[in-house]
């Protein structure tokens, strides 16, 4: 067995099924280090669980940096591999990693791999822990093919595609299918049309620049008046979107539905829907998603999103428009509602974007992890 120590921030119930997939694994034995059943930023965690060991550490920000001492106590605690957040801000990273080498611990840091918002400064921090790490494994295989131009060595970089568990969608999906007649009703009861419905669902804050999307929509509804826009999701920047809507004379052609959390009373609504409409930074959204079967409609200024940009592919999974440009996000738009064929392949290639052997699906990602995490291991025994 290889004794495995993963630190976290906390454990988001999307990682959960990631690290217990892992833990399956033959031959790895896993600990999660993470503040247990508590928040990060707006994101909630889970607590201890069956299918691993935990151990709670605390964790906090303080000021522009992460006081992080949970890293120095998983680096001395005997694993043979530590897999620590690539986070430049965490104080105790680079000691952490300094710790684990001198007692002969295999180090990996997980993370992005890159700053949506770079700069010679950034590229210094996020490159210290790198150096010290026998290995870095990136969200994303596109940004592990770009480590040499950070200087990270080919055989150094490893990446484990970032995915969701999409058995609470399938088991969504199943459920509306499984009432003939059910989905259907549902339309007519909201009054959507599911050839002319648009979804958005993140949190709605000011980083999201929802508003460029309601500035689309009056292009839109020129080219269709039928069309309608579903807004899912809670924020600070909500009742400020709800008045710019307004105030754009959107009326019911946009409709703000609060923040869902029930996967079969999301799936109504994005199974009526023709796509994901997702202004600037996307991120684990497009899994979501790709699970429904949903293209995802985003700019094309792919340095500013995050590694989940590398799943969409233009014109068959997808689609772009130019950054800020209003007229070409809502062109891309009547493009997509105006031709049904076009959406059925995309819808297809969506789905299988998110399974089989090449999609960004849980075991792909947990066997990123174990070539990343067997390479350190092989590295040390040489050593």
């Amino acid at each position: 067995m290889t004794s495995v120590g993963i630190v976290q921030p906390i454990i988001p119930s999307y990682r959960q099924p990631v690290f217990a997939e892992l833990a399956r694994r033959p031959g790895i034995d896993l600990t999660v280090y993470a503040p247990l059943g508590r928040s990060h930023g707006s994101l909630p965690g889970t607590g201890a669980v069956d299918d691993y060991a935990t151990v709670d550490v605390s964790a906090r920000n303080a000021g522009p940096f992460v006081w992080d001492p949970g890293s120095l106590e998983a680096a001395r605690a005997g694993h043979e591999v530590l897999i620590l957040s690539w986070q430049p801000r965490a104080l105790f990273l680079r000691r952490a990693l300094r710790t684990a080498r001198r007692l002969g611990v295999g180090t990996i840091i997980w993370g992005h791999g890159y700053s949506k918002n770079d700069s010679p400064m950034r590229r210094r921090l996020r490159l210290r822990p790198a150096r010290l790490a026998d290995a870095c494994l990136y969200y994303a295989p596109a940004t592990a093919a770009r480590a040499p131009l950070d200087g990270i060595e080919p055989e150094r970089a490893f990446s484990a595609p970032n995915a969701i568990d999409q058995s609470a969608i399938e088991a969504a999906k199943s459920k509306w299918a499984e009432v003939p007649g059910r989905l259907r009703a549902f339309q007519t009861s909201a009054g959507i049309d599911p050839e002319r419905t648009l979804i958005f669902i993140s949190r709605i804050e000011e980083d999201k620049r929802l508003e460029l999307l309601l500035e689309a929509m009056p292009h839109v509804l020129e080219a269709d008046p039928r069309m309608t826009l579903l807004v899912v999701g809670e924020g600070t920047a909500r009742a400020s979107a709800e008045a710019y809507s307004d105030s754009l004379g959107l009326g019911d052609s946009v409709r703000f539905l609060g923040a869902i959390y029930d996967e079969e009373e999301l799936a109504g609504w994005c199974l009526s829907s023709i796509c994901m409409t997702y202004p600037v930074a996307v991120g684990l959204s497009v899994m979501h998603a790709f699970g429904y079967g949903l293209p995802v409609l985003t700019s094309d200024d792919l340095a500013s999103h995050n590694p989940e940009i590398n799943a969409i592919r233009d014109g068959v999974n997808g689609m772009l428009y130019r950054e800020g440009d209003v007229r070409s996000l809502a062109d891309a738009i009547i493009r997509l509602a105006g031709d049904p064929e076009l959406r059925r392949r995309m819808s297809l290639a969506a789905l299988d974007s998110v399974r089989g052997p090449d999609g960004w699906t849980v075991e792909n990602m947990v066997d990123g992890f174990v070539r990343c995490i067997e390479a350190v291991r092989s590295m040390h025994q040489r050593g």
